[in-house]
């Protein structure tokens, strides 16, 4: 594309102002460096005054939303779009069950070719693993019980069945209050029987899982109109805290066999969007299991944009009816973030006596050297958009600071 094409192309996205919601995340400051990039008119919302989204240089502008719980959350959008002209959303989990009384009235604007009803199935951890657990894509996934509130709680027998230590999963959907998403960590029989009796108070479904060996992975995908116009996958380096969680450190990773499977899923899903598929895959035995989907934009989202493949971009020309596919995507590249996620990583092996001197006191070396070494990003570090870089830079110093 020449310079006049690409004069052409910014102009008219830039008569397409975006909403961005929980500008706060780090996949949502993706998301909005993306779009603002790419010319479109692309505002940051988020009720957090302190988002590094509502301060991104490549922002229009940032908005202060009310938070969700806030009744007039609702007005407060209907006249932000129409004040700003607003022609697409790019929403948020937490977005999507705020409007949900209200979802047609919203969803021409939001990106995801999908009925309501499918939307919000795709948000369930345990709704998923129904839809896939009656088809032949069962043998990939976890050791797995659904449980609803009018069953009784498993036998001993059926929990050592799932394997220890069990996770139980449970989502905003089917809570019965104001609950969020959130996963429990149970390592007996004991602690789960209990534990899960208090969840099944307050949650009408919840998801067992078993352990299953591994590294995470991740697969991510872009599907519009039946077609794929991308994919992108990557392997977790480290986790935070470094006996797992969320990733801090990952690489650009390719595998055929998870590709194909998780695109079998968004098939089975009749899922029209993003969605990220997430992985564990056994480097030992080469097996691998499906954790969850997410069908929503995903917080290492800049490892993808700095590999090429630019998400974003690509899922909101295809929204205002420029679909593009992009076919490859560069494999060397790595991408962290440095503050505070990497910092706290290293404090974890710092802080666990169970590991040898060497494994505590590598990770600070290796922090350093990562820094130098070529083909490694920063989510923070971003072209035309540096200063969010040592924006928490310095509150990361604060935060720890006042720990000592």
């Amino acid at each position: 594309m020449n310079g006049r094409d690409d004069m052409v192309s910014l102009a008219w996205r830039r008569n397409l102002p975006v909403l961005v919601a929980e500008a706060q995340s780090i996949g949502a400051l993706a998301v909005i460096r993306s779009l603002g990039r790419a010319g479109y008119e692309v505002y940051g919302a988020s009720a957090d005054a302190r988002a590094l989204g509502l301060r991104s240089r490549l922002a229009t502008k940032g908005l202060a939303a009310p938070p969700y719980e806030d009744p007039s959350y609702l007005a407060w959008l209907r006249q932000t779009i129409h004040d700003l002209g607003i022609r697409a959303i790019v929403p948020s989990e937490g977005f999507l069950h705020r409007i949900r009384p209200a979802f047609d009235e919203f969803a021409p604007l939001i990106p995801v070719k999908s009925e309501l009803e499918k939307v919000y199935a795709a948000l369930s951890k345990h709704d998923v693993y129904g839809a896939f657990s009656c088809s032949s894509l069962e043998k990939r996934l976890p050791p797995s019980r659904a449980i609803c509130d009018d069953e009784t709680v498993p036998s001993e027998e059926e929990c050592v069945s799932l394997g220890y230590p069990v996770f139980a999963k449970v989502d905003q959907i089917h809570a019965k209050d104001d609950g969020g998403n959130a996963v429990k960590q149970f390592p007996d029989y004991a602690s789960l029987q209990t534990g899960l009796q208090k969840l099944l108070l307050k949650y009408s479904k919840v998801l067992l899982q078993g352990y299953v060996p591994g590294t995470g992975v991740g697969v991510f995908l872009l599907r519009w109109d039946g077609n794929e116009l991308a994919h992108f996958m990557h392997r977790r380096i480290h986790e935070v805290p470094h006996t797992g969680g969320a990733s801090s450190f990952r690489e650009a990773w390719s595998h055929d066999g998870i590709l194909n499977d998780a695109r079998q899923r968004l098939d089975h899903l009749d899922w029209q969007g993003v969605a990220m598929l997430e992985y564990r895959w056994d480097p030992s035995s080469g097996d691998y299991w499906l954790i969850e989907v997410n069908a929503r934009f995903w917080g290492s989202l800049h490892l993808a944009l700095f590999a090429g493949v630019d998400f974003p971009c690509l899922l909101l020309d295809a929204f205002f009816g420029h679909p593009r596919c992009v076919r490859a995507y560069d494999r060397s590249v790595a991408c962290r973030l440095t503050f505070p996620r990497e910092v706290e990583y290293v404090l974890s092996c710092v802080r666990d006596r169970q590991l040898s001197v060497r494994n505590r006191l590598w990770p600070i070396a290796e922090f350093f050297l990562l820094g130098i070494r070529p083909g490694v990003y920063s989510d923070l570090w971003f072209p035309g958009d540096r200063l969010l870089y040592f924006s928490a830079l310095w509150q990361t110093v604060r935060k720890f600071s006042k720990r000592t």
